[in-house]
């Protein structure tokens, strides 16, 4: 009998300062039987609480983490990171053996790469560029996306699945650098700032008999007019303003599901250049509720059906919001057994261990029992001790 999935989500520069050995031990000892390791990823500043050099590290934006064959790639080419030790983590884990290796590859949140090409990045109903935010309706960076999972899974193919993170837009709030603002943002004028409106979207859109530019006006008009008004919608309002566009606005709808379309494409290109022993997971969104997802233009049934799974982050604070969000996936007519659960072990979620097990028995309930766990270097020791535990006694009680 195949144990179930239970991965770590990990970084490099993690393995490099434990030691590819130890962390595998460690790894074994707290009942995981998988890492989820980072092979393409963006910029961030990450305070590290077990580290024994850098406890805050700020990894080079955009890069890859393995040599990319040249080669494969067409105008956008992938960045190496400067550091050939971090280039050869995945095949040190690999060549240990003893657990399953996911290669965690995030698509089209890269900065660096935006930076160097701003002809290709989301541009919104102002035409002002997110440099952080690849457009997927753009043909290169489709190429791009379909290149770097294929020279990914060529150069490596022991690895057990693929894991998407962002194959779609990123929403408007997502962290930049010194991001600011003095007003409360809220869903509806997010939706409305991340709605890319580039050439390759006017394009898409035109060759679907809809008028974008008439909808980019108004969007602009619409985003304008708020932005100068004295008031701040309460959440509640903004969501409802929200609905209230999608029913009222035929064009807009059919807009959102035009970009869905493109990353249900791009997922499903994706998968037939893959082998077919290597899985294909996708993290359909970056933020809370899942079902907000349609913003990045993921379509959740359809990117079930193209790909092996969702990784689904249920990042929520306690069991029962966890198991509310599974329940709306399953009502959705995702079946559970395409469903990998993330969750945190840790602040801001799962923190208390008897959470954890609240949590990991409600997906049980629901059918979903293959697991990931986000991000051994960013919890306390102790915290990873207590996810080893709760994962042995919550094996203990199913068998």
């Amino acid at each position: 009998m195949t144990t179930p999935h239970r991965s770590l989500y990990s970084y490099g520069w993690d393995v490099l300062d434990t030691g590819v050995t130890a962390f595998i031990d460690q790894l074994q000892a707290r009942n995981l039987n998988g890492i989820t390791l980072a092979s393409s990823y963006h910029a961030g500043k990450f305070l590290r609480p077990h580290a024994r050099q850098g406890k805050v590290i700020f990894p080079e934006d955009g890069v890859v983490y393995f040599e990319p064959d040249a080669r494969q790639y067409g105008e956008l080419q992938p960045l190496p990171h400067s550091t050939p030790a971090l280039r050869r983590v995945l095949d040190e884990v690999l060549d240990d053996g003893r657990v399953a290796v996911h290669g965690w590859t995030v698509l089209l949140h890269n900065s660096r790469l935006g930076q160097l090409h701003l002809d290709y990045v989301t541009r919104n109903a102002f035409g002002d560029p997110y440099l952080y935010s690849l457009c997927p309706s753009q043909p290169a960076v489709f190429d791009y996306a379909v290149s770097l999972c294929r020279d990914l899974s060529s150069q490596y193919p022991q690895l057990s699945s693929l894991v998407l993170e962002t194959p779609g837009w990123l929403p408007y709030a997502h962290g930049y650098h010194h991001e600011f603002a003095q007003l409360r943002s809220n869903a509806w004028l997010d939706a409305q700032l991340g709605l890319c409106f580039c050439d390759a979207c006017h394009h898409l859109g035109g060759q679907a008999g809809l008028d974008v530019a008439g909808l980019q006006q108004r969007i602009a008009s619409r985003i304008d007019r708020y932005l100068r008004a004295p008031v701040d919608a309460s959440s509640t309002q903004a969501l409802h303003w929200l609905a209230s566009d999608l029913l009222e606005d035929d064009t807009l709808r059919q807009y959102h599901q035009l970009h869905q379309a493109r990353v249900t494409a791009l997922v499903q290109h994706i998968r037939t250049a893959l082998p077919a022993s290597m899985q294909l997971t996708v993290i359909p969104t970056v933020q809370r509720p899942t079902a907000h997802c349609w913003t990045e233009g993921s379509d959740l049934k359809a990117l079930a059906q193209v790909a092996d799974r969702l990784e689904v982050p249920f990042y929520e604070p306690n069991a029962d919001q966890v198991a509310a969000d599974a329940l709306d996936l399953l009502q959705r007519g995702i079946p559970a057994d395409r469903i990998r659960a993330i969750l945190r072990p840790g602040p801001p979620d799962l923190a208390d261990g008897q959470q954890l097990d609240a949590a990991l028995r409600a997906l049980t309930a629901l059918g979903i029992t293959e697991f990931g766990f986000y991000n051994h270097g960013l919890l306390r020791p102790h915290l990873l001790d207590q996810l080893g535990q709760t994962l042995s006694s919550y094996t203990r009680n199913l068998s």
